[in-house]
């Protein structure tokens, strides 16, 4: 086939309209990824992305957000920084983020009180929080604490041996603290015997198991709380004295049940005794429905609710179908239906409360008390088992009116360590140390000795 001048003028013209239109399909393509970024997370535990949780979080951000990170340029850690903000900008349009050279701006360091490379500082609305240990969750827990409207008051009950949430001891309650004051609670205790009543701005009553009876008065200060509308929360030990707070269970239609619940999955999860019920499925609810792992109730009691007219209950926290409430004694071998007061399992082990209420100017609100056959569960001891720490913040938000706001823990990072076996370790040793160099010294001499025969 001749090829004349015409026919290479239109294979020219055909080789130039294909590049315009692969330059402009390229052009194409890039527009849509930067207007539309997608990306993949392909780490174990999807730790370079954000949790649904954050991402839940983000969503109620109605106002911009300012967030400054004040990081100089040979901090190794600036791009990890950086890019972890980028993530929460783009998830969350109101999110205004900057990074600034901490040594060019002394006068911001001054006034926000900038003490560290790496710290961030955070503004919304007027109220600012800073953050020197940069992680998701602390900052997930700083962005939580400036949503939340107004001082939360969590007033825990003093005086009759309760858990105290200012004491270190184990069966104590300032791990919890601390992780509430994080999140924006004040922590107060109560006396009523010298305060005499409990303040207005209360936003959530506790009683942590009182060992000592309260006195009639108290009950009675008590009664009030809750037939006001207050927020209440009852942890309660099979121990605590019962003498007086019948009257507060009648008043919630509430019963405790005798015995101490007896679940044998304990033991086959490793755990030397029978007392220690495993939750690992919860009933729907909004303190449990982000729960992916087992919760531990170290000696807890089963409650049951005898009044449907008038709370909206809820069940949150069941024990297992094998379980149930021993009465005897926990030594030899344990039965269940040796006695008539037992009954088997599932178990409410944690109930929430709910109704409608007016105050005095008419307003409808809502009141919420939850009740726990369990203190232990959240004590300095049990806090750090499973799920307990999540239950206990959600609880306390759930019961404070903030749904919306929720537990934010740091995810494991699993495949940031290579464990590899005897066998393992021999093998790579072997073919790296011996097999490796003595195939490259094989092809060498092969090459050389080709190349000298030539």
């Amino acid at each position: 086939m001749k090829v004349d001048a015409r026919m290479r003028l239109q294979y020219r013209l055909q080789s130039g309209v294909f590049l315009v239109l692969f330059i402009a399909l390229i052009a194409v393509v890039a527009w849509i990824s930067y207007r539309y970024p997608v990306t993949v997370d392909m780490s174990a535990n999807q730790r370079n992305s954000l949790s649904q949780e954050s991402l839940r979080l983000l969503a109620g951000i109605e106002n911009p957000l300012d967030v400054t990170l004040f990081v100089s340029p040979i901090n190794d850690s600036k791009p990890l920084l950086e890019a972890l903000f980028e993530r929460y900008r783009a998830a969350q349009p109101n999110i205004d983020f900057e990074s600034l050279n901490p040594d060019l701006y002394p006068d911001l360091l001054r006034s926000h009180d900038i003490r560290y490379d790496g710290e961030v500082l955070l503004v919304y609305q007027g109220r600012s929080e800073k953050v020197s240990q940069v992680s998701e969750a602390s900052v997930s827990s700083a962005i939580q604490r400036l949503l939340r409207q107004g001082e939360r008051w969590l007033v825990f009950l003093e005086g009759h041996g309760e858990r105290n949430p200012y004491l270190e001891a184990n069966h104590d309650l300032s791990l919890l603290a601390t992780q509430l004051a994080r999140r924006g609670f004040t922590i107060e205790n109560l006396n009523l015997t010298q305060a005499g009543s409990i303040p207005l701005n209360t936003n959530v009553l506790v009683l942590a198991s009182p060992r000592v009876p309260l006195l009639p008065g108290e009950i009675e200060i008590l009664r009030e709380h809750i037939e006001r509308g207050g927020n209440l929360l009852w942890l309660a030990d099979p121990e605590q004295a019962s003498d007086g707070l019948d009257l507060l269970a009648d008043l919630l239609a509430i019963e405790f049940l005798p015995g101490i619940i007896v679940d044998p999955n304990s033991q086959l999860m490793g755990l030397d005794r029978v007392d220690f019920a495993l939750v690992g499925e919860y009933p729907r609810h909004p303190i449990t429905q982000n729960l992916g792992s087992l919760s531990l109730f170290p000696q807890s009691q089963a409650i049951e609710f005898h009044g449907e007219d008038s709370w909206q209950r809820k069940n949150f926290l069941q024990s297992d179908s094998r379980s149930w409430n021993e009465t005897g004694t926990l030594r030899g071998e344990i039965f269940n239906g040796d006695d008539e007061d037992e009954g088997s399992g599932p178990l409410t082990i944690g109930l929430t409360l709910e109704r409608s209420l007016q105050n005095d100017a008419g307003e409808v609100f809502k009141q919420r008390v939850a009740v726990v056959g369990d203190a232990d569960f959240l004590s300095n001891r049990y806090l750090g088992n499973g799920s307990n720490l999540e239950i206990g913040v959600n609880l306390v938000n759930w019961l404070s009116h903030d749904d919306q706001l929720i537990s934010i823990s740091p995810r494991p990072a699993p495949d940031t360590r290579l464990e590899l076996s005897q066998q393992q370790q021999l093998a790579i040793a072997i073919f790296f140390l011996l097999l490796l160099p003595l195939g490259l010294l094989v092809s060498g001499f092969r090459i050389w000795f080709r190349r000298r025969k030539l």
